[in-house]
């Protein structure tokens, strides 16, 4: 049995670790893609947007898939996509090519982090959290090596090999879940449920959700090409955005387990105020102590991504009913997530200047911080209160 389980916990994190470099592999070679390909303004926004345009979209379409498909396969069918699109890389030349291969990956990452919970859910029942936060970590993680790795990958392969290099990974991880049996599908009572988009605050959590994953967002895009302006080289950039997704890594581990009571919002108040002094740090004195302020934000957005699940989950007693509202949340959550990177790609075209991403960053963390003092328990009841009866 521990053999098995140590099978499944490898499977569980070499999936996670593949699910963010299609897009934090790119950020550090902005510049470099400008001068080979004459990538455009337009297009390096659309490359982190797309992708997690579409993790929104599969979200809001998993009831269908979940109820087709078994979870294994979901999970091989979405590696696969990934695998697509990361091969495809290899023999790109031009911008085009290089945008539509974010439209499979997206697809293939949404498929995987929808079925994913389901599955830990089944096989580790009562260590479903800690092994949450595991599959969490390494989502995260992997989205740091991607950084940290990319520009090192060029040196030797060039932008084409540096970029569909990231799918030797993601073949292992297919390899190593097709070791993975099946497991039997437990039948659960089916469960009739009021329509979400008609409650306001399935919109509120999901605009909550969507506004922090867009800070991460921002950050994966134009941070290393931020510092790039600034005089750093592609190889620092990438290394300051690694750094950072490390300490979103250590955040979403340790603020959970302080987490106590119903009251979540003093915890996610703390990781907003976290990210806003990152955002002014990067606004207003960005050459003092970047990895200072690459730190505190990181942490506080790694915090603010699973307290944010955790406080869905406490609106409703019903599991299922509780697991629809998550993926209410995250689908409509990463489409607004995905837009964020591209607003802010045009507002730096638009004024030439990077101070204006980060003061439309901290402007939106205020706006959080506002947004997320309505969420006191004793608004839980009233905001569902068909379902939870």
């Amino acid at each position: 049995m521990n053999r098995e389980n140590n099978l499944l916990l490898a499977a569980l994190v070499l999936a996670g670790l593949n699910m963010r470099p299609l897009m934090t592999s790119v950020s550090p070679l902005l510049d470099l893609l400008r001068q080979s390909i004459g990538l455009s303004p337009l297009a390096a926004s659309l490359l982190p947007a797309l992708p997690m345009m579409m993790m929104g979209v599969i979200a809001l379409v998993s009831a269908p898939l979940m109820q087709r498909f078994s979870v294994r396969k979901l999970l091989t069918g979405g590696l696969g996509l990934l695998l697509l699109a990361l091969v495809s890389r290899g023999l790109l030349s031009d911008e085009y090519g290089l945008v539509l291969s974010t439209v499979p990956g997206g697809a293939g990452i949404g498929i995987v982090q929808m079925a994913m919970p389901g599955w830990i859910r089944q096989r580790f029942g009562r260590r479903s959290a800690g092994v949450t936060g595991l599959w969490a970590a390494a989502l995260m993680g992997g989205g740091g090596i991607g950084a940290a790795l990319s520009p090192w990958l060029n040196s030797l392969f060039g932008w084409q090999g540096a970029l569909s290099s990231w799918a030797v990974p993601v073949m292992l991880a297919i390899l190593l879940w097709l070791f993975i049996p099946s497991a039997p599908v437990a039948r659960t009572e089916e469960v009739t449920l009021p329509a979400l988009w008609r409650k306001t605050r399935a919109w509120t959590l999901a605009l909550s959700f969507g506004l922090v994953n867009g800070g991460y967002a921002i950050c994966v895009a134009w941070l290393p090409d931020f510092y790039h302006q600034l005089g750093w080289s592609a190889q620092a950039g990438g290394s300051l955005l690694g750094m950072m997704i490390g300490c979103q890594v250590s955040g979403a581990l340790l603020l959970p387990l302080l987490a106590r009571g119903r009251d979540r919002r003093p915890l996610l108040l703390l990781t907003l105020a976290m990210q806003f002094g990152g955002m002014l740090g990067f606004l207003f004195s960005p050459q003092l102590a970047p990895w200072l302020w690459a730190g505190v934000a990181g942490f506080g957005l790694g915090g603010a991504f699973p307290l944010a699940l955790v406080l869905a989950l406490d609106h409703l007693e019903q599991p299922q009913a509780g697991a629809r509202l998550v993926a209410f949340m995250q689908g409509v959550g990463f489409i607004i997530a995905g837009s964020m990177p591209f607003i802010a790609g045009q507002l730096h075209a638009l004024t030439g200047a990077f101070s204006s991403v980060w003061l439309l960053q901290a402007a939106v963390t205020l706006l959080l911080i506002a947004l997320n003092l309505r969420f006191h328990p004793r608004s839980y009841q009233p905001a569902f209160r068909e379902v939870n009866r």
